[in-house]
């Protein structure tokens, strides 16, 4: 794997997004490899619980790599893309083991949409959370809009969605977008404390507590995630989309 990193100690895994000089952001290689891995790990029975995190100091994930985005052939391939973004989403929410964010740096868009499909979300003091899909003119994925609103409801999704405005970490743990916040320092050593607390619970006891909580939620997104991924693949192709995707990429380039 080169978009990862990846190790098991003590029944406990550390998944590492690995593209820090690209914010961690996802496009298809790194998506079409974490997809894998979770589908082999979630039946490996030295595994009990899987953290995630971002390889670097600055980012998580900034969400879904702009080249990507400015780069689909054609509306086939924004659909393909969108699916994956979306189905990647899912295996993270229904895998088998308790999972775990671990938050050092900015979460972004579908950056912490992935944070938001894990049960328990820590969050480093200096990081900070923000969904600018908007001022792109792209869409939020159904699945991350889906937990987003379980999380903190709909009055507050609107606002994070439709202003796009960035939240630090105090304002997170307010709100209910993390469950704790700690020193940057400290983060991997919490998150670890964490998780052997969670593991004090019996294997099979765990699994069948998560998927009654994550039971109403899937039926959800179940309807709605083909039509959101249409929704997605159109709004890739428009005139309007691929403007602003430039022109955000040139200011960074600045």
């Amino acid at each position: 794997m080169t978009n990862l990193e990846y190790n098991v100690k003590n029944n406990i895994g550390l998944l590492k997004f690995n593209r820090p000089k690209k914010h961690n952001a996802f496009n298809t290689e790194l998506l079409t490899e974490l997809s894998n891995l979770l589908d082999y790990e979630k039946n490996n029975k030295d595994l009990r619980l899987l953290i995630i995190s971002g390889a670097g100091e600055k980012s998580f994930s900034s969400g879904v790599d702009l080249s990507a985005l400015i780069n689909f052939k054609d509306i086939e391939d924004a659909h393909d893309f969108a699916i994956l973004l979306e189905s990647t989403s899912e295996k993270i929410f229904n895998f088998p083991k308790p999972t775990i964010a671990a938050i050092n740096g900015f979460a972004l868009g579908g950056g912490f949409g992935y944070a938001s499909a894990c049960d328990y979300r820590i969050m480093a003091d200096t990081a900070k959370i923000g969904f600018p899909a908007i001022k792109l003119g792209a869409i939020l994925p159904v699945t991350c809009t889906a937990y987003l609103n379980a999380l903190i409801g709909v009055g507050k999704s609107r606002d994070l969605l439709l202003t796009g405005r960035i939240v630090d970490s105090s304002e997170a743990k307010l709100i209910g977008l993390v469950n704790k916040v700690v020193e940057k320092n400290l983060l991997i050593d919490e998150t670890y404390k964490i998780a052997n607390q969670i593991l004090e619970g019996n294997d099979t006891a765990i699994f069948y507590t998560k998927k009654t909580i994550n039971n109403l939620l899937q039926k959800d997104i179940e309807v709605q995630k083909m039509y959101a991924a249409d929704n997605f693949a159109y709004l890739s192709q428009t005139k309007e989309w691929k403007k602003r995707m430039l022109d955000f990429n040139n200011k960074k380039k600045k």
